[in-house]
């Protein structure tokens, strides 16, 4: 009897696991049912409740430590609270919902069921406690702006101005598109973050970007560039003599792409202290494609032998074929570049084996931040030409057959 009674409780206190038999399961869970509809004015529930059609895990798919990682409430006071019920999951803000608000409760993807099918969309619930919703919103895109390429899952902010403790929040879809709102009238801090550990928080080396918006009598739509931005100015990371009139500059930190490159802003000294004559400065980014136009164009003339042949007719696209996939967006500005390329006059030529000194002014980082850089550099002396390889002594012991008679 005891025995039988050990195992009843052994069975009861165990953890949820896959149910054993039956067709295993690929796909994830699906919402059944929500006990607010979307659109609803007038709510007076204490928490939102979410109904799936399995049982759900109590940890997000990409590791964090709960379920407040997947749901978003805002406007945003705190951490929202998330209970797990196995199949039923409530939601509700810290310290509950406030009358005559809308609000917007964002799930995330990553959410899972108990075979680690996770959910990979992102679906919202718009409703209010109030009789009305506000009439504006912020529409727009988030791109990771070094990458060039939409920024999916970046986590969104609108601060209102002047009472900050009013936050709107929101994600970024698969394409990085976002909606923010519904929110009223005013001035708004937005801020987009490439949040890479999920906990809401600016960290160090995480992409972002911020913009003041104004909201007053219509939806704006805001591109949002993340990137690392740092509050030191940069510095020298590289100098490179490229050849004898070109040298190559390179920072530890991308450059205001506003900067107006001139010479002014550049200085070489020899070791006695006079100066070499700069001509130009470009980006580097610029001056690699440039060189690379030239490489291809130069090796396109002296290709002589080679005939284009002739394309084949294009085939008539049948209806309802195949169609390529359209190119993912990119964003409106090229990435900020690292580096600067200095270009000298011929009667300033760097001489091999001997010390300059570069000096840099105003070269302003993201943040706009500054300071005067200096750093010394020896020309590298040329490699010899290898003499030792010689052509191949010719065969004096062979010889020519003589010619047949006529």
């Amino acid at each position: 009897m005891r025995r039988v009674i050990a195992l009843m409780l052994l069975c009861g206190c165990a953890s949820a696991g896959a149910p054993p038999g039956g067709a295993e399961r690929h796909t994830p869970p699906e919402i059944v049912s929500i006990s607010v509809d979307s659109g609803q004015t007038n709510v007076k529930d204490k928490a939102v409740e979410f109904r799936f059609d399995e049982v759900v895990s109590d940890r997000p798919a990409t590791g964090g430590t709960g379920l407040d990682q997947i749901f978003l409430i805002s406007p945003r006071v705190g951490s929202p609270e998330v209970s797990w019920h196995r199949s039923r999951v409530t939601v509700r803000p810290r310290k509950g919902f406030r009358p005559n608000t809308a609000y917007r409760i964002t799930i995330l993807p990553g959410l899972v069921d108990l075979r680690g099918n996770a959910r990979k969309d992102m679906q919202t619930l718009l409703f209010s406690t109030g009789a009305s919703f506000p009439q504006f919103s912020i529409l727009g895109r988030v791109f990771d702006w070094a990458a060039q390429r939409p920024a999916a899952g970046a986590y969104m902010e609108a601060v209102s101005h002047p009472d900050t403790s009013i936050v709107y929040v929101t994600a970024t879809d698969s394409v990085g598109q976002y909606d923010l709102g519904p929110l009223p009238a005013g001035t708004y801090l937005l801020r987009a973050l490439i949040d890479q550990n999920s906990n809401r928080v600016l960290d160090r080396n995480e992409k972002w970007d911020t913009l003041t918006v104004p909201v007053i009598s219509f939806t704006p739509t805001i591109e949002l560039d993340a990137i690392e931005r740092d509050t030191t100015p940069a510095f020298f990371e590289g100098v490179l003599p490229l050849d004898s009139l070109t040298l190559r500059l390179t920072f530890d930190k991308p450059l205001d792409p506003l900067i107006q490159l001139q010479p002014s802003l550049f200085r070489i000294q020899r070791a006695d202290s006079s100066e070499l004559v700069i001509t130009r400065v470009q980006w580097q980014g610029a001056y690699d494609q440039a060189r690379q136009a030239q490489i291809a164009d130069s090796l396109a003339k002296a290709d002589t032998t080679h005939k284009v042949a002739a394309a084949p007719p294009s085939a008539v696209p049948t209806p309802g074929g195949q169609r390529p996939a359209p190119p993912p967006p990119k964003p409106k500005s090229p990435p900020p570049d690292r580096g600067v390329v200095l270009t000298l006059a011929p009667a300033s030529a760097m001489r091999p084996t001997l010390h300059y000194n570069v000096s840099a002014h105003g070269l302003r980082n993201l943040l706009g931040k500054s300071r005067d850089l200096s750093r010394g550099f020896t020309v590298a002396k040329p490699e010899p030409k290898d003499t030792t390889t010689k052509r191949p002594p010719t065969d004096s012991t062979r010889r020519v057959p003589p010619r047949p008679p006529r």
